[in-house]
């Protein structure tokens, strides 16, 4: 029978290892890939619309790039005719949303998943080109789901691409309305969450250190040993680590939504503000912190209360089944559920196979707006990536 000491053990423990060996490297990653799209932004759109027959090519680039930013603002230039439905395709397939910072923290912490990690991106970004191109060249378009090999498709609702017309994509994204305590909260506690950040990305580096030295606190982030006396560098980290959760769950509480961090309103606000730019990163972080504290819940609670091991676990995300199932995952609007098959790779419990699957089906929060814009697009671009994730991982499957 579990005891009530054994669940809070298994909670504290969740809660400052997320911490610590995950969210303070995703924090770094976050912050300076939000930057990058804060300097780089509105300069795109003119060369894109310039190059038609590349588009499919630069929308994977777009959407590879880490977070849902790139592929967020994909959205508005199909809306507007200045892309293909092609595209549209190559980008959601590409992306892997906030997963992706997962697993880039993942590879920080340990290095022998650096490889794995950029295959993973490297087979999203090709396999979005191929299936965005081809789409374009069949003629697939949301109001001809067959292309070529089906019946006439009606005129399409979009507007005509007018290359003279001036715009900045900046220019369609709503901006962010201040109002209540939920929004003063993030507004005001990012400092404070930056600040412990800041300190717990020390420690962590610090612990990669002695781990690999034999030296530091008694903090073992493979096997427990919570310490929670702060007058001991161990203890003194673990708080860190709790301390780094507990503000998270709160800023994560304040954005109001469980399964997307990102909107089009915050990312209209990044890319005009650096100090927007710095906050929105903090809550990008603390979605991920979220429900990466979700996923060790689910796999420590697993193995306590359903008496299996990880070796166990392992053989479950190994067969086709995982593959399907993490392929249907993917079809959630949302990095939230996607977080959680990207941190079971990391723990060793899906196969690669399985990964690759979820990271091309998934299509982040880049689906949302897109579903605002236009109904159809969005349901037959679930479709479309649904497909190629299935066959891409049943091919590494049988590769084994």
């Amino acid at each position: 029978m579990v005891t009530s000491s054994e669940i809070i053990d298994l909670l504290l423990l969740s809660m400052r290892d997320a911490f610590l060996a995950v969210t303070v490297f995703v924090a770094a990653m976050v912050l300076l890939f939000s930057w990058l799209q804060y300097a780089t932004a509105g300069r795109f759109v003119d060369w894109i619309r310039a190059n038609r027959r590349l588009q499919p090519v630069i929308g994977a680039i777009m959407g590879i790039t880490p977070g849902c930013g790139g592929a967020i603002v994909m959205m508005p230039l199909y809306a507007r005719g200045y892309v293909t439905y092609g595209t549209v395709i190559s980008t959601l397939i590409a992306t892997l949303g906030d997963a992706a910072f997962v697993l880039i923290g993942g590879a920080i912490a340990n290095p022998s998943l650096i490889g794995p990690v950029v295959m993973v991106h490297v087979i999203s970004l090709v396999v979005g080109i191929i299936w965005g191109l081809g789409v374009d060249a069949i003629g697939i378009t949301p109001s001809s789901p067959l292309g070529r090999f089906g019946s006439k498709a009606p005129v399409s609702s979009l507007p005509d691409n007018d290359p003279t017309e001036d715009f900045d994509v900046r220019d369609d994204l709503p901006r962010e309305e201040p109002e209540g305590f939920a929004y003063k909260v993030v507004h005001q506690g990012y400092l404070v969450w930056w600040g412990v950040t800041g300190i717990g990305l020390i420690f962590a580096i610090l612990l990669l250190v002695w781990g690999a030295t034999g030296g530091g606190p008694e903090l073992d982030l493979e096997d427990g040993g919570m310490n929670l006396d702060p007058f001991t560098l161990g203890g003194f980290v673990s708080w860190i680590g709790l301390l780094g959760t507990i503000l998270s769950i709160a800023i994560f509480a304040a954005q109001r939504s469980i399964f997307r961090d990102d909107s089009e309103a915050s990312i209209g606000d990044k890319l005009e503000s650096l100090r927007e730019t710095t906050i929105h990163a903090a809550q990008e972080t603390s979605f991920v912190t979220f429900w990466v504290v979700i996923a060790y819940l689910v796999f420590e609670f697993s193995m306590l209360l359903g008496g299996f091991d990880e070796t166990r676990l392992a053989a479950y995300g190994a067969g086709i089944g995982a593959i399907l199932v993490a392929a249907a995952v993917g079809l959630i609007p949302g990095c939230g559920p996607q977080i959680i098959v990207m941190t079971s790779y990391i723990e060793g419990i899906l196969g690669f196979p399985g990964l690759v699957s979820n990271a091309i089906s998934q299509d982040g929060d880049a689906l949302f707006p897109l579903l605002v814009r236009h109904r159809a697009a969005s349901l037959w671009a679930t479709l479309h990536t649904a497909l190629p994730a299935v066959l891409t991982g049943l091919i590494l499957f049988a590769m084994g």
